[in-house]
């Protein structure tokens, strides 16, 4: 089943079962190997996507996919920095 057509609850679901996993495997190892796995997933998707015939609005594109992950990743941040150190 394409992954769009997920109820929200069926995609929260699966988004993280692949937490799950991705995490399972870069636990125990250094920051560095896990910032450089990441950092080559995120690449890996930004490359996925693509304007045929069109390097600008391929960059746009992906630029904006980026601004808009960060953004994600900035607000998620915040709840894990909550989970792992509490509020304080």
């Amino acid at each position: 089943m394409a992954f769009e057509h997920f109820r929200a609850y069926d995609q929260a679901r699966a988004i993280d079962r692949l937490t799950q996993i991705l995490g399972g495997h870069l636990r125990g190892r250094p920051p560095e190997e896990q910032g450089a796995a990441l950092a080559d997933l995120l690449a890996t998707w930004l490359a996925g996507h693509l304007v045929k015939g069109d390097p600008a609005a391929t960059a746009e594109l992906r630029q904006g996919l980026l601004d808009m992950h960060l953004a994600q990743v900035a607000e998620l941040v915040a709840l894990h920095h909550k989970r792992i150190h509490g509020d304080g």
